[in-house]
C-alpha cells in the first residue's frame, strides 16, 4: 500500500481525545450546540505509533474528554461532552450532554461541522443534509452454528462490536459482532439490504464452564477484524493465567492477572462467504515465548523487554515485564496486509498506562514497540480504531 510522503497509508487512532490547545495544518472551526467556537486538530502517525484527536473549546466551562467514534478516510465523527455553566458544587457525578461533530481533517478542505438530531440508525443524505430512517431486510441470514451453543455463552444476537468498510460502488459496510458474525450493508443501494457471513466461533468459552459455556465479555479485548485486500483477515488473542480475584491492585483498583503466555492465531476469509468452512483452521498461531525480540529492545542487565516511556522512545523503561507476561489485549491486523499484528500491552489489568506492540506474525518477531499513552478510562469497549486514509480508501 503506497502512502503519501506526509500521511501513513494508514492510521492507529487513540480512541480517546485530548483536552488542549492544538493547532496544525489540519485544524478545522466550528460552533458548538450552544453558540460556542470550537476547534478540532488530528495528528496522524505513522502505526504504531497512535495518531491523536486534540479539541479546544475556549469559551466552555467545562469540555470533557472528547471520543472518536468512527474514521473514513480524512472524515472523523467523534462526540465531546461540553457545558458553557461551571460544575455545580458538592455533585458527585454530573453529566454533560455530547456534541457531535463531523470533521474533516484534510488540509486542504478543513472543516468542522456539529450533528443535529442524531439518531443512531438514521443516514444523512449529503446532498440534503437531511436525515432518512430505514430499516433493511435481512436478505441472506448468518449461516447457522453447526455446534450446540451453551446457557451461558449468548451468541443468539447481534450486538455490534465495530465497523468496518468494504467500500465499493455500493458503499458496503459491516456491522461487527466480534463473537458472533458480520451483518455487511450495500448503504448506498436504492433499497439496502442486509447479509450475514460467520465469525470463527469462540471454542474457549463454548466448551469451558462444565458444559454450561463462559460468558461472553468485552469482544475487543481478545478479537480483531479488518478487511484487506479483498479478503477478511481475522485474529484472535489467548492468553494463559490466573485472576487472582482476592488480591485488588492498590494502583488500578482491579484483581491482579498473572499471564504465563499468551498466543495469537489468524484467520482468513478468501472469498468472503458465508459459511463457517471458508474459514477454516487458523493459518497460523504464534505464541508470545516464540517471539524474537530485537537485541535493542532487550536490557542486557536483566533480559526484559524494553518499553519506551511515555515521554520519549529514546527513554526506555527497565522495570518492564518479560513479554510473555505482559497484559496484551485488543489484537488488529495491519493493513497493510504484511502479516503483522497489533496489540495493547499494560503491566497490569486495566493499567491506565500501556503501549502498543507490532507482532510480525510471518517472522515471529516483535518489530516494534510504541508508547500508546495514558488513558482516562482503561475500561471503555473501544481503545483505538484503525482506518485507511483518505489516498487508500
Amino acid at each position: 500500500m503506497v502512502a503519501k510522503a506526509d500521511h501513513p497509508a494508514w492510521l492507529l487512532t487513540a480512541a480517546e481525545g485530548y483536552v488542549g490547545d492544538r493547532s496544525n495544518e489540519r485544524t478545522a472551526r466550528g460552533i458548538t450546540s450552544k453558540g460556542l467556537s470550537i476547534k478540532a486538530s488530528f495528528f496522524p502517525n505513522r502505526p504504531p505509533q497512535p495518531s491523536k484527536l486534540w479539541v479546544h473549546c475556549p469559551e466552555a466551562a467545562v469540555v470533557q474528554t472528547p471520543r472518536v467514534l468512527y474514521i473514513a478516510g480524512d472524515l472523523i465523527l467523534f462526540r465531546v461532552p461540553i457545558s458553557s455553566d461551571p460544575v455545580p458544587e458538592n455533585r458527585f457525578f454530573w453529566p454533560l450532554d455530547s456534541d457531535y461533530f463531523v470533521y474533516r481533517a484534510d488540509p486542504n478542505l478543513r472543516e468542522l461541522k456539529l450533528l443535529t438530531d442524531v439518531h443512531i440508525r438514521n443516514f444523512e443524505d449529503c446532498q440534503t443534509s437531511s436525515w432518512t430512517s430505514i430499516v433493511p431486510p435481512v436478505v441472506e441470514p448468518q449461516e447457522g452454528f453447526n455446534i450446540v451453543i451453551p446457557t451461558n455463552t449468548d451468541l443468539h444476537r447481534h450486538d455490534t462490536s465495530n465497523v468496518i468498510t468494504i467500500g465499493g460502488e455500493y458503499g458496503t459496510m459491516g456491522w461487527v459482532d466480534l463473537w458472533r458474525g458480520i451483518l455487511f450493508c450495500d448503504v448506498l443501494c436504492e433499497k439496502p439490504t442486509l447479509r450475514g457471513i460467520p465469525l470463527p466461533l469462540p471454542m474457549y468459552h463454548i466448551t469451558g464452564g462444565d458444559g454450561m459455556g463462559l460468558y461472553l465479555d468485552r469482544a475487543m479485548d481478545c478479537r480483531g477484524i479488518a478487511f484487506i485486500n479483498g479478503c477478511l483477515k481475522f485474529v484472535q488473542l489467548d492468553i494463559s493465567g490466573s485472576c487472582l480475584l482476592q488480591y485488588i491492585d492498590g494502583e488500578t483498583g482491579f484483581p491482579t492477572l498473572l499471564v504465563s503466555d499468551w498466543a495469537i492465531s489468524s484467520w482468513t476469509n478468501k472469498k468472503m462467504e458465508n459459511s463457517y468452512k471458508a474459514w477454516g483452521d487458523a493459518e497460523c498461531t504464534v505464541q508470545a515465548s516464540e517471539v524474537t525480540i530485537k537485541s535493542d529492545m532487550v536490557s542486557q542487565p536483566t533480559g526484559r523487554l524494553l518499553l519506551p516511556s511515555e515521554d520519549s522512545v529514546e527513554n526506555p523503561e527497565r522495570k518492564a515485564a518479560y513479554l510473555p507476561h505482559l497484559v496484551i489485549s485488543d489484537p488488529s491486523p495491519s493493513l497493510d496486509g504484511d502479516g503483522v499484528v497489533y496489540l495493547i500491552a499494560r503491566e497490569k489489568l486495566y493499567h491506565q498506562k500501556s503501549w502498543v506492540l507490532a507482532v510480525d506474525m510471518n517472522s515471529k518477531t516483535l518489530r516494534s514497540v510504541a508508547p500508546f499513552g495514558m488513558v482516562e478510562d482503561p475500561c471503555d469497549s473501544v481503545v483505538y480504531c484503525t482506518s485507511r486514509s483518505a489516498s487508500n480508501t
